[in-house]
């Protein structure tokens, strides 16, 4: 079983043994140069998805997985597939108005039905309920009103006096939501794209594109030619710094937990910030409840305690008899609660979609349409709103504040490091600082067996932090993640940290 370097150890992997939800690789890696009319980069439901739409018309599609389908963030995913406006209808209604906003709801419903089009049984599709509920009283007015302009967005909503949850205060229902098994879904649509003569690759990392026009791109010492490429790796990974602003990265926490009181089989979110969420993983399997929350910026926050106060949740609300399995997943935040749809500025023929927040099944599969759509010259709805060229004046504060988190990572580049025992390191402990008169990211894994690096990201030069929940080494600046010892995982990076020598030479780094 081929899972070394999955961003996730979510409950769907390996749940029953079914070949969908293992992960393996299945298709070849690149090692010739490729020819194809359009390249994607990533394998996720974002890529997949619009190599189908493309596929369907008539273009031909070759897609490029750094590693193996479904380890990625689609893979990690709580598989919730709503169209309720992730920041709150009237956030949405702020950002684009009440017309525009109806068009993006309706953008996420239809997505929702392009799912149950394509899904097949082992991808557990079923139609379902959803509740937005606040455990406060004092906000019944609030989310009163919030029901009703969801309502004008184009949402089945129904105002309830009360809501199926535990300590639920006020909320409404909206229906004809659902929920999928993440993991099974973009398996089976990596098999329809290959059904319909679309090429995958797995094990496959695809350089980002610099040039205005880009006609060839390295890829595993090979080259693959293209007309037009798509960027559908959930992160920016071109030269548009700017996106980065756009959208920095979080992470998400999730358990699987068993209980003997579960909620009626539906999907649940709050209006907490960061908000908790909860699902019933299955329905053969009743009491088996998914609940995820507790995000908080990626590199940044202690990842342990994150996990522990979401466990305190799930007891605070159900008889919890069991804690089956736990893991997190990154995200991107637009600025401006939008995500980035459409061509990279400056370039020609460079596509991306990217910032989808929490809700990338729905919004991945709305922009596979999108930009199937745009690349066939065809006019899409909200083209200028959702375009990576925009200028998000309500992100504005939003960006300031994030870029704090920035500025104090690159800082500790040069402010001075606590000097660091390697014999103290337990198993499942990382920490940054002055290694034997050396800067050095180190770590002990699990297994017990210690790896020094360099703290540097390869992106840009961001300080890693250790992730004990995950055993990664994380960067707060663009969310680049590696593995314990040190190989490239996840986010924009290329390449894996630099390893450092388990006795390094007395030799102190320059203070720059």
């Amino acid at each position: 079983m081929s899972d070394t370097l999955s961003t996730h150890r979510s409950w769907w992997i390996g749940r029953n043994g079914s070949d969908a939800r293992r992960l393996e690789p299945r298709y070849p890696r690149v090692q010739e140069d490729i020819h194809t009319r359009v390249a994607i980069m990533g394998g996720g439901i974002t890529g997949l998805s619009t190599a189908l739409e493309l596929l369907d018309r008539g273009y031909d599609v070759a897609v490029f997985e750094s590693a193996v389908i479904g380890c990625g963030t689609t893979g990690g995913s709580t598989g919730h597939l709503d169209a309720h406006p992730e920041g709150g209808p009237s956030s949405l209604s702020r950002v684009l108005g009440l017309n525009k906003a109806r068009q993006a709801v309706a953008l996420r419903l239809d997505a929702i039905d392009a799912v149950e089009r394509r899904v097949n049984g082992d991808c557990e599709f079923q139609r379902l309920p959803a509740y937005f509920y606040s455990e406060n009283p004092d906000d019944a007015n609030s989310l009163r009103e919030q029901g009703e302009l969801a309502s004008r967005m184009g949402l089945n909503v129904d105002q309830l006096a009360t809501v199926p949850y535990p300590n639920a205060a006020c909320g409404y229902r909206i229906d004809d939501m659902a929920r999928i098994d993440s993991l099974a879904y973009v398996k089976h649509l990596a098999q329809m794209v290959s059904d319909r003569g679309g090429r995958i690759f797995e094990n496959s990392l695809v350089a980002g594109p610099v040039e205005t026009r880009p006609e060839s791109l390295d890829v595993n010492g090979s080259k693959v030619y293209f007309e037009e490429v798509v960027v559908a790796v959930h992160c920016n990974d071109t030269d548009a710094l700017y996106l980065y602003l756009e959208t920095p990265p979080y992470q998400s926490y999730v358990l699987a937990a068993r209980v003997s009181d579960p909620p009626p089989d539906a999907l649940y979110w709050d209006n907490a910030n960061p908000y908790f969420y909860t699902r019933r993983a299955s329905a053969s399997d009743p009491k088996l409840l998914l609940i995820g929350g507790c995000d908080h910026r990626t590199g940044t926050d202690d990842p342990i305690e994150a996990e522990r106060r979401l466990e305190e949740y799930a007891r605070e609300h159900f008889a919890v008899e069991e804690i089956v399995c736990r893991w997190s997943a990154e995200l991107f935040e637009p600025t401006d609660g939008l995500p980035m749809i459409g061509k990279v500025p400056g370039k020609e023929n460079v596509w991306i979609a990217t910032g989808f927040s929490g809700i990338g099944l729905t919004w991945g599969t709305a922009a596979g349409g999108l930009l199937a759509r745009q690349i066939n010259g065809e006019s899409v709805p909200l083209e200028n709103d959702l375009s990576p060229s925009r200028f998000g004046v309500l992100g504005l504060a939003t960006m300031a504040a994030e870029q704090m988190t920035t500025a104090v990572n690159l800082a500790e580049r040069i402010l001075p490091a606590s000097t660091i025992n390697p014999h103290e390191l337990k198993p499942g402990e990382g920490k940054v600082g002055m290694v034997d008169g050396v800067h050095a990211a180190i770590c002990r894994d699990h297994a017990g067996c210690e790896h020094r690096l360099s703290p540097i990201c390869t992106h840009m030069g961001g300080v890693v932090h250790w992730n004990a929940a995950a055993g990664t080494w994380d960067c707060p600046v663009h969310g680049g993640r590696y593995t314990a010892d040190g190989r490239r995982l996840y986010g924009p990076p290329e390449s894996s940290l630099e390893a450092m020598s388990a006795k390094p030479a007395q030799v102190k780094i320059s203070e720059e």
